[in-house]
Order: structure tokens, then C-alpha cells, then sequence
């Protein structure tokens, strides 16, 4: 049997109110439906429990706040560990760009600032203005 080795990074107890502001998870099962509409998307994968990615979570909360048709969505990978060999995640926050064909065309581990995502999203066509 193939065996797997996650790094999943630093994980931490929380309080309610670290999660607030942040872009809530969507199941993958929904965000798989995504890719029939044929448009570019971004998935970020990672877990509530994460430091970067609760900082990643509050980036993508304001980023949707101000582009709501933007096709970005948050996958919590303990509530879909399936994700996790199919996109082969090792750290998370993972950001994974794919194309309107369902392409994956980039993938980034750790954490982008607002401005610098903000302008990769326009780049790729995930944001339209």
C-alpha cells in the first residue's frame, strides 16, 4: 500500500471570533459544480484551525466583499480530506488557479497579500471589473 505524508502546518485552538470575517468553506462536492459553468475559479484549500490560513481566510473575505462575482471559494480540508490527494496538498494555505476549462494553470503555497492577489485575480480573469 502507497503511503502518504502530509505537512499540513502549524494547527492552534481558537476562539470563535478568530474565524470572524473570514470567507466561510464551501464543500467540494458544490465547488466541484462550478466547473461546468466554464469560467476561471480559485480554490483555496486549508482549515479554519490554521494561523495562515485564517489570515488567508480574512483576505479572501474582503477580496469576495469587494468582487462578489468573483469565482474564488475556501475548501476546509478536514471536512473534505478526499481533496487532499486528488489536488496533492502537502501545506496548506494551498491556492490553486484553474482556467474556464477546469485547468488547474497555477498553484501557491502560503499566504498572498489583498493587492497582490487582487491583481493575480484580474491577471487570470477570475476578477472582472
Amino acid at each position: 500500500m502507497k503511503k502518504v505524508f502530509l505537512v499540513l502546518g502549524l494547527v492552534g485552538v481558537l476562539t470563535l471570533s478568530a474565524n470572524e470575517g473570514m470567507l466561510k468553506s464551501t464543500a467540494y462536492k458544490i465547488v466541484k459544480t462550478e466547473f461546468a459553468k466554464h469560467k476561471p475559479m480559485m480554490i483555496e484549500f486549508g482549515a479554519e484551525s490554521c494561523r495562515m490560513c485564517q489570515k488567508m481566510g480574512k483576505v479572501l473575505y474582503s477580496i469576495k466583499s469587494k468582487f462578489p462575482k468573483a469565482n474564488i471559494f475556501f475548501v476546509n480540508i478536514y471536512k473534505d480530506q478526499s481533496v487532499m490527494q486528488k489536488y496533492k496538498i502537502r501545506m496548506i494555505p494551498t491556492q490553486i488557479f484553474f482556467d474556464k476549462d477546469g485547468k488547474e494553470i497555477q498553484k501557491h503555497i502560503g499566504v498572498f497579500s489583498e493587492d497582490e492577489l487582487v491583481e493575480k485575480l484580474k491577471k487570470l480573469g477570475i476578477i472582472n471589473e
